[in-house]
């Protein structure tokens, strides 16, 4: 729960309101908006300082604000600045022109050798998807053989161009009628931007009744193929691990992904 010690460390004080969107867990209090991350590491620190020091032009940035500890996560809560914005379903090609403005103000930036994710669903399946890890013991043997299969049609190339991406955009793209699109409650992983892109046209697809067809939104290069699969193999991965041993679950979201798959196969 959200301490008054959190409040105070952030020089806030008044309502607090839940928010709803991605895990429900994300509140407002003012001006500002407040979330419990489980990452506490120094480079999630590093990564929040990232975000600080970029000047975004074209889009809006969620950026967070410091606890009066001079640290950006205080009690395992981070703030940033809430800023007018709704999410909207769809849109795929306002979506990828303003992932790859935000994409472009991160290709500068050096990732750090000792970067570090705190083991999450989504850090696990990051790695399934890009075959550096396998599938929980615990997973039903039907979902592992329908992951295992997707995963055995590709290859691993010797060199990728990786940088900081934003994994989960489709929803985390905010719209307003006067000011530029604001970008929200990032998803870090080190991955190509072609990767990041499959995963939101993806998402747009499986989840906010987009056109299977627009797929074709994504630039065409000779990875395109695999970046899209990856992207749908992360997704049921992290399924994977949330459903275990139930095969139902699991198939409800493979339904939503399968006519992706159906498409570049």
């Amino acid at each position: 729960m959200l301490s008054e010690e959190v409040l105070h460390s952030f020089n806030l004080n008044g309502k607090i309101i839940p928010l709803l969107g991605g895990q429900n867990t994300s509140v407002r209090v003012n001006n500002a908006v407040l979330k419990p991350v489980e990452d506490v590491t120094q480079s999630f620190e590093w990564l929040l300082m990232v975000l600080n020091n970029i000047k975004p032009k074209g889009y809006r940035l969620s950026k967070p604000i410091r606890s009066s500890k001079g640290t950006f996560v205080s009690s395992g809560w981070v703030c940033t600045k809430f800023e007018r914005g709704e999410e909207v379903k769809g849109r795929i090609k306002e979506k990828l022109q303003v992932s790859r403005l935000f994409h472009y103000d991160l290709s500068n930036i050096n990732i750090r050798d000792d970067f570090s994710q705190t083991d999450n669903p989504w850090v696990i399946a990051h790695r399934i998807a890009w075959q550096k890890d396998e599938l929980p013991m615990e997973i039903h043997n039907e979902i592992r053989k329908i992951i295992n299969g997707l995963i055995q049609k590709l290859r691993l190339k010797e060199h990728y161009n990786l940088q900081l991406v934003h994994a989960d955009l489709s929803g985390n793209i905010l719209f307003d009628d006067v000011l530029y699109p604001l970008i929200i409650d990032f998803s870090p992983t080190i991955a190509p931007v072609e990767y990041a892109e499959a995963i939101l046209v993806c998402d747009c697809i499986a989840w906010q009744g987009s056109m299977v067809s627009e797929i074709e939104l994504l630039p065409k290069h000779t990875n395109n193929k695999e970046m899209i699969m990856r992207a749908v193999i992360f997704r049921l991965a992290v399924e994977a691990i949330f459903s275990k041993d139930k095969l139902d679950r699991f198939i409800d979201q493979y339904n939503l992904f399968k006519p992706i798959i159906d498409y570049i196969d």
